[in-house]
């Protein structure tokens, strides 16, 4: 399962360095005519764009991929670049909800839980527990 992003990471290095030549020109073009003040509130906001682009891409390739492999489930999740994995006896892995949100599944491994589902819509769960319930029996 992975996040649903419009953009990769290469396509909005493109978008943020068309944007930043298209307002640097602008900008400079006010500071050849002497309005200086243009040119502060545009590095401003390119600043600010960045950042905001910068968190965006950082989560843009996060991910979860669970597989049962004979007597092994393989659990692992990708999150802002950190890659972790368990690797568990399939007989002995459960299915369950969360207290807290009964929407959200989790994996329970002996005292272990690990939250899954994490990029699917609510739509989506019900068919989602059934299908991994079914590989998990």
């Amino acid at each position: 399962m992975r996040r649903n992003c419009s953009f990769t990471p290469q396509q909005l290095s493109y978008f943020y360095l068309s944007l930043a030549g298209f307002s640097l020109l602008i900008g400079t073009y006010f500071l050849l005519q002497g309005v200086w003040i243009i040119i502060c509130f545009t590095l401003l906001e390119l600043t600010i764009v960045a950042i905001a682009l910068l968190v965006y891409a950082r989560h843009a390739l996060d991910y979860e991929k669970i597989s049962v492999d004979g007597d092994q489930l393989i659990y692992e999740k990708s999150w802002g670049g950190q890659v972790s994995r368990c690797q568990w006896n399939a007989r002995w892995v459960q299915l369950i909800h969360l207290h807290n949100d009964p929407n959200q599944l989790a994996l329970r491994y002996g005292n272990e839980k690990k939250p899954i589902g994490l990029f699917l819509r609510n739509a989506d769960r019900p068919r989602f527990e059934r299908d991994l319930s079914l590989h998990l029996t």
